[in-house]
């Protein structure tokens, strides 16, 4: 699976305004420390905070901030909001039910796909913005985690 652009760089601007330290940031201090056009980080803002996951205060000292504890949001809440597909997130587009492609009757790729979708769905579900906000070190050690849960349980 690959990620957008829109979508890598939506997370790194939330992870931005979490790091910050600060109670808001402006479009344009996130697109200085993103090294991103303020046009295009407002963009990126605009698609959050009609999903929900931000929101903004107007004025002198306004800006962005989360609309929700950061550990309430998750990964696949962001990818979700920011993808150009708004059912889904997708690793194969003929994995949706009632889809035809010249291999429906016999593919080999679908069921593949289709348990790399729900594993990468279920993972995306239950890391959040708080834990991606940690060390490398520390959202690896998660990610091991509910990948061996997930695997046991389908066993």
């Amino acid at each position: 699976m690959k990620l957008s652009l829109l979508q890598t760089h939506g997370l790194k601007i939330l992870l931005t305004i979490i790091k910050s330290g600060k109670e808001t940031l402006t479009a344009s201090e996130i697109s200085k420390i993103e090294g991103l056009k303020t046009g295009y980080v407002g963009k990126i803002l605009f698609m959050l905070r009609k999903a929900g996951i931000v929101s903004t205060i107007r004025g002198k000292t306004g800006g962005y901030f989360l609309a929700d504890d950061k550990k309430n949001i998750t990964l696949y809440d962001v990818l979700t909001a920011l993808s150009p597909n708004k059912n889904e997130i997708e690793l194969c587009p003929n994995i949706k039910e009632g889809e035809n492609c010249t291999h429906s009757i016999d593919c080999a790729i679908r069921p593949v796909f289709y348990e790399a979708h729900k594993f990468f769905k279920h993972l995306a579900s239950n890391i959040t913005l708080e834990e991606m906000a940690n060390r490398e070190k520390d959202i690896m050690s998660k990610v091991k985690e509910i990948k061996n849960h997930y695997f046991k349980e389908k066993v």
